[in-house]
């Protein structure tokens, strides 16, 4: 296997990962299994990321809890292998974003504005309440996009 290319793929998992709220561990982790001809264990996974073995199962415990992880147990060992779902991980970020952070953040800055007395201040907020808006009515477009999406993959 191309070692270069493995390393740029485990390192750019890691960082989407991160990018969705899980850790480094956890993405480190899902890289070497999405590339793993077969199921790992966590003795397999500590050796092959430097991680302790406790990290290991602490990340896979969270990775198998949002099904991209399954776990099987041959006698005594478990094994485990990723479920590919980048697709599917995605589409929920625009939605999260909007729901946990675009609209709470124009919600504050409209209560911010109220209270504002200065012009040149109110005008500031009022740019950052211009641009929320547009990510807001950008975010629901793209869920929009998506939900016809996958209406369209389950014909």
């Amino acid at each position: 296997m191309h070692k270069k290319e493995s390393r740029k793929f485990i390192e750019t998992v890691e960082r989407i990962m991160v990018r969705w709220g899980y850790t480094h561990s956890d993405g480190k982790i899902y890289g070497h299994l999405l590339l793993s001809e077969s199921p790992l264990t966590i003795s397999e996974l500590a050796e092959l990321t430097g991680l302790s073995r406790s990290s290991v199962s602490t990340s896979l415990n969270r990775l198998s809890r949002d099904y991209l992880v399954t776990v099987r147990k041959n006698g005594k060992t478990k094994l485990f292998t990723a479920i590919p779902s980048f697709l599917e991980k995605f589409l929920r970020q625009p939605k999260e974003t909007l729901e946990k952070e675009v609209r709470p953040l124009k919600k504050l800055t409209e209560v911010l504005m109220e209270d504002t007395k200065s012009g040149e201040h109110k005008l500031k907020l009022q740019e950052i309440l211009s641009d929320l808006k547009a990510l807001e009515c950008i975010l629901s477009k793209i869920i929009e996009m998506e939900e016809m999406e996958v209406e369209c993959l389950e014909k």
